[in-house]
């Protein structure tokens, strides 16, 4: 729920709006939206979930190199250099954090 106060230009009132948004979920078909390929979802899906690269390749059922790779390639189209700032973008993009909590917490 996002609620803004709108000066009226009659007087001096305001005007209480409310606006339902519904939130984007943070799901691995959110993040391909964002422009990551299906595999590149995956891996930064499981990040998030605070998996180490380990045991993302055992869930996704290949190598601790192939996760390296794809984080690679994510961070690369993210412009990050790391695990954090890639979530923390994603999370940004998704509408799920605010951009000022993101320059704050940098």
């Amino acid at each position: 729920m996002c609620i803004r106060i709108v000066p009226d230009s009659i007087g001096d009132r305001y005007l209480l709006q409310l606006e339902e948004r519904k939130l984007q979920s943070f799901s691995v078909s959110a993040l391909e939206l964002l422009g990551l390929t299906k595999r590149e979802a995956e891996v930064l899906f499981w990040v998030a979930k605070d998996k180490s690269n380990v045991g993302i390749a055992r869930v996704l059922g290949c190598c601790e190199g192939t996760v390296r790779k794809h984080l690679e390639h994510l961070y690369k189209k993210l412009g990050v250099q790391t695990r954090t700032g890639a979530v923390m973008v994603v999370l940004e993009k998704l509408g799920l954090l605010k951009r000022s909590f993101v320059a704050m917490s940098s």
